[in-house]
């Protein structure tokens, strides 16, 4: 009997409590509901008024070119970042949104296409920049492929394996770009797409693979922010901590006293420490730590997008072979440096089960990862890749790529003769 004696006053009292403020409370918890909710709606209307379009491009046939010209693409492209208005945000529903671009490889019948997803109003922009620096390439709009196999995957006639990508290290430091892609004797380019163009090539009928790879173009001004303490921290420099004028002062102030004790005292010892604190950087890192500061000092120079990345392993069940996802997977294992940085699968995006309900959950994790990519989801493990190493992971192959899985254009282009009778 006490211990509901004890309650019914503890209830009574949040009642009074309740009563006395509901005036004051109730219209601020409700602004906050509708806040959350309007947000949630209007976000939902700006995304479905979009309006997209899938284009393959086709590279040349006698293409020979390195993917620093896809990174020129990527990095011109980072200039559709906006910052919108309060109408924009509030009304409208974009809310900081920027435009999404999805770059994708889809390998099928032992060919593999380059295709770009982007919203409709960007088209003529994206075709002015490839066919800027691939004067001979062709762009089509193509019918989604997403929509050429069943909605209900997976089912009792095609299973898939899909996951995404994350980076191990922080996302200031960069992966293995085209730039260490170079052949010792010759010099020449080993392009980085060759082994999953070889990959693709030896895919059977019923068998697909698809990679995703959505940026956005984010603000220089919070990559070069975190990057730079990244480059502070390998530097070995000491990163200043804002505090308050009061600890300042007095931090200052001891600080002087110190180094006066230092000098009256012991003032040879003092100087000589203060000449190995001014050592150039160069006697201060190993050469391992001098190549690591020096890749993520330049990769701050580059254009920075957020980044998403998929993979799906689709076929029909008779005939579906795991080593495909062992070749991709072993791709991807190129662009890593264990120096710098890792391309790795997300576990919790895995299509994998264990233990408990098993089949159950295996199926939820296959319908999820497969409807994030129908959708161009960003949702999970997202990362910061900038220009030069999309470019390495994204370009159009140059002819050292011999495979024939790589779909190109079959004539080259030629303008009319100069004697051409016009009528």
């Amino acid at each position: 009997m006490e211990i509901l004696t004890i309650v019914s006053v503890y209830f009574k009292a949040i009642g009074q409590v309740l009563s006395a403020t509901w005036w004051f409370v109730g219209p601020v918890v409700l602004f906050w509901l509708f806040q959350i909710l309007w947000k949630k709606y209007a976000i939902g209307q700006y995304l479905s008024s979009l309006e997209y379009v899938l284009l393959e491009i086709k590279p040349p046939r006698e293409l020979e070119k390195s993917p620093r010209v896809m990174e020129q693409i990527f990095a011109a492209l980072h200039g559709s970042y906006s910052t919108p208005s309060l109408v924009d945000s509030h009304i409208k529903g974009r809310w900081g949104l920027q435009p999404f671009f999805s770059f994708e490889i889809h390998g099928v019948n032992g060919e593999m296409h380059l295709c770009v997803r982007c919203e409709k109003k960007y088209r003529n922009f994206i075709e002015s920049l490839i066919y800027a620096q691939y004067p001979e390439a062709e762009i089509e709009e193509i019918e989604d492929y997403v929509h050429k196999v069943p909605k209900n995957l997976p089912n009792s006639e095609w299973d898939l394996w899909g996951t995404d990508m994350r980076l191990v290290k922080d996302d200031g430091y960069p992966i293995r770009t085209y730039k260490y892609f170079q052949e010792e004797v010759t010099k020449g380019m080993i392009d980085p797409l060759s082994s999953l163009a070889d990959v693709i090539s030896t895919l059977p009928p019923g068998q697909e693979i698809w990679i995703q790879i959505v940026v956005m173009p984010i603000d220089d001004r919070v990559w070069i922010k975190d990057t730079q303490k990244i480059i502070d921290k390998l530097a070995k420099r000491e990163t200043k901590v804002e505090s308050w004028l009061i600890v300042k002062f007095l931090k200052e102030v001891v600080d002087i006293l110190s180094y006066a004790i230092q000098y009256i005292f012991n003032p040879i010892e003092a100087t000589l420490e203060m000449k190995k604190e001014e050592r150039p950087l160069l006697f201060t890192l190993t050469p391992l730590e001098q190549e690591t500061l020096k890749a993520v000092e330049e990769s701050l120079s580059k254009r920075a997008f957020e980044t998403k990345i998929r993979f799906l392993y689709i076929g029909k069940r008779d005939g579906f072979d795991r080593s495909f996802i062992s070749g991709v997977m072993g791709s991807f294992s190129q662009f890593n440096d264990p120096n710098l940085n890792s391309l790795a699968p997300e576990n919790s995006t895995k299509t994998y089960a264990n233990y408990f309900f098993r089949a159950s959950r295996l199926l939820w994790a296959q319908r999820k990862i497969f409807a994030r990519y129908l959708d161009r989801d960003t949702d999970g493990p997202v990362f910061v890749l900038n220009s030069e190493e999309l470019a390495t992971i994204f370009h159009m192959p140059d002819m050292s790529a011999a495979s024939p899985a790589i779909s190109r254009v079959t004539a080259k282009k030629a303008g009319p003769p100069i004697n051409l009778p016009m009528e």
